[in-house]
């Protein structure tokens, strides 16, 4: 679907103001009631915009651990591959799971409440993913970034 600057406008301010009326989204853009909520049904549609949903900081509820987990693969067969995304998606402690190029497979985000929890997470739930050769693990430090804001 092709967007314009209308749309883009509307993309911009609802990532800053998601819980704005539609009379207030209209001010902010420029357009009337009628045709700004006709865009947005449009753009929900459409898939570029998901449903909306509050953002939990993981620390905020005691998860201080975040860890990147790069993945290998034993077998590259698409049914593997299959098995082993339908398996964490069944990991709570796995926020987002990439698929890459080059010399890793898969990055997991996997929060933890400690290092003992996350421990057990390997034990009991990574380890247990089907397919998998191998786990490297980097344990973060400190967020200097986390955005949701896509610059449309």
């Amino acid at each position: 679907m092709e967007i314009d600057d209308a749309d883009r406008r509307i993309l911009q301010v609802i990532q800053q103001k998601p819980d704005l009326t539609m009379r207030e989204l209209g001010e902010q853009t420029g357009l009337s009631h009628t045709p700004c909520w006709r865009r947005l049904q449009r753009l929900q549609d459409a898939g570029i915009l998901s449903e909306k949903r509050y953002l939990v900081d993981p620390e905020a509820v005691g998860f201080d651990i975040v860890v990147f987990c790069f993945v290998r693969i034993v077998e590259h067969r698409r049914e593997r591959l299959q098995e082993f995304e339908k398996a964490v998606a069944d990991v709570p402690e796995i926020l987002q799971c990439y698929s890459l190029s080059g010399e890793h497979d898969y990055l997991l985000q996997v929060v933890s409440r400690s290092v003992r929890d996350y421990e057990a997470t390997v034990k009991n739930a990574l380890t247990e993913l089907p397919n998998v050769r191998s786990i490297s693990t980097s344990f973060t430090l400190k967020r200097v970034k986390a955005s949701t804001y896509v610059p449309v």
